[in-house]
């Protein structure tokens, strides 16, 4: 998940981020190239936006961790779901990166590799449940950060009871609002990306 992070970046911080030299950072700012000001103690400072903005110019990768770009892993076992969602959801945030997971025992899988910050889980899947799978997550050390938003086409306060205990933040129905699920991911520390 995203945490807070300061609005206004070092030479040094630039330097480790971009993975060029601390000068070369200096040199960019005293060339006007990188916008900058000063502390009274004579330190360069350089906002967060202003580096995305001069790397986007200058076609140069932006880091994920500069951007706030979250990833968000939608686990359904009906394809056309999947992509209808992703389509959907890259129109609605363009700055979130979502991956789709057909199966729990795919899911499982997809959860190491992906390093998701979120997890959009049906209620109903053949073999596992959504409910055991968020209590999986949850439960687990490496995946216990990942927030978890159930979905679900036969909303009932049994399932929601149960998604709440296994730790879902939220319970959703089908079909996907994108904007609910925006609004719930934004309230809860992942956001949209410096302009």
């Amino acid at each position: 998940m995203i945490s807070a992070e300061p609005s206004y970046l070092t030479s040094h911080q630039i330097a480790d981020l971009i993975s060029v030299s601390p000068s070369t950072v200096l040199s960019w700012i005293d060339k006007r190239l990188l916008p900058a000001f000063r502390t009274p103690g004579g330190h360069r400072r350089v906002e967060r936006a202003a580096l995305v903005q001069f790397l986007r110019h200058h076609q140069m990768p932006v880091p994920r961790e500069l951007v706030g770009v979250a990833r968000l892993l939608i686990i359904d076992d009906e394809t056309v779901f999947l992509r209808t969602a992703r389509r959907q959801l890259k129109r609605a945030a363009p700055w979130l990166v979502v991956e789709t997971a057909e199966s729990a025992a795919d899911a499982l899988l997809k959860v190491g590799t992906f390093h998701a910050d979120a997890v959009v889980l049906d209620a109903m899947m053949p073999g596992m449940d959504g409910i055991e799978v968020c209590g999986l997550l949850r439960s687990g050390p490496e995946t216990a950060h990942i927030m978890v938003v159930a979905l679900t086409g036969y909303s009932s306060s049994e399932i929601e009871a149960g998604f709440k205990r296994a730790g879902a933040v939220a319970v959703l129905q089908k079909p996907l609002d994108p904007a609910a699920l925006l609004q719930i991911l934004s309230e809860r520390g992942l956001r949209k990306e410096a302009r």
